[in-house]
């Protein structure tokens, strides 16, 4: 674990490690909406919802008409480990969630280790172009103040959320043959989150921190730059958190 290309990555990607996982199993694709859909139909589980109106992509316990197969958003940690549980599974931990995305030669991005806009939903392609966002700056000039908000509005759902069906990038898939592990999305993980894990997490078979306050995430979203979608980058968010770009994919013991 840790950054892929000789150690150059964020300080909470280091020291990089080679580490051991056993054998489990994980989803090829994102949670859908659908999907979700079913959960809270059986359960009654609440709805997803954002704290911003125009982020929140249901209406009356359905998910917006066309959205079906789109990755559900709008959930939190605790959302997501109920979901799960309930198909009688579990969250991946973040060892695990690398080594699906990485695969067995340690890709920076789950195809390889160059960038392709057109093989992710990121910020970049919605631009349309080789844009990697270098620096915040950059990124907030084109996504918060310039043409990202723009498209938002205009081919986003309700105006603000720019997911896509998943599996809509079929060249971006890992060597495992998952898809989305890079954009879309980010993924809630099983661990709690420690920016200094790296430095005595154990080498084989790691499950995060024993406590912690956050939670962490992998493999950014559809609104993030390149950087934020490589395989090693780490994210996080409070448990009861429920970003609009945040969903998940199930995991599940091997034996």
């Amino acid at each position: 674990m840790g950054s892929p290309a000789g150690g150059d990555g964020l300080p909470d990607e280091q020291p990089q490690r080679l580490v051991y996982v056993g054998s489990f199993y994980i989803d090829l694709y994102e949670v859908t909406n659908e999907a979700y859909g079913r959960f809270i139909a059986s359960t009654g589980h609440p709805m997803p919802e954002n704290s911003n109106p125009r982020a929140t992509l249901w209406n009356d316990r359905h998910p917006f008409p066309g959205s079906e197969r789109h990755p559900v958003v709008n959930v939190s940690w605790l959302d997501a480990t109920a979901f799960c549980r309930w198909e009688g599974k579990r969250l991946p931990t973040e060892a695990e969630w690398e080594k699906a995305a990485r695969g067995p030669d340690g890709r920076t991005y789950p195809w390889g280790d160059e960038w392709n806009p057109a093989w992710a939903n990121s910020a970049s392609y919605w631009a349309g172009r080789r844009i990697d966002f270098i620096n915040s700056t950059e990124w907030e000039a084109f996504w918060i103040h310039g043409e990202g908000a723009r498209i938002a509005k205009a081919k986003g759902l309700n105006g603000e959320v720019l997911t896509l069906p998943v599996g809509s990038f079929p060249e971006g898939v890992s060597a495992h043959g998952l898809h989305d592990m890079a954009g879309n999305v980010a993924e809630w993980v099983q661990d709690w989150y420690d920016p200094n894990y790296y430095r005595s997490a154990p080498l084989a078979d790691p499950v995060g921190p024993e406590r912690g306050a956050i939670k962490s995430m992998r493999g950014g979203s559809w609104l993030k730059p390149a950087v934020s979608l490589r395989t090693s980058d780490r994210d996080w968010g409070t448990m009861d958190s429920r970003p609009s770009g945040t969903g998940f994919r199930c995991a599940k013991d091997a034996f």
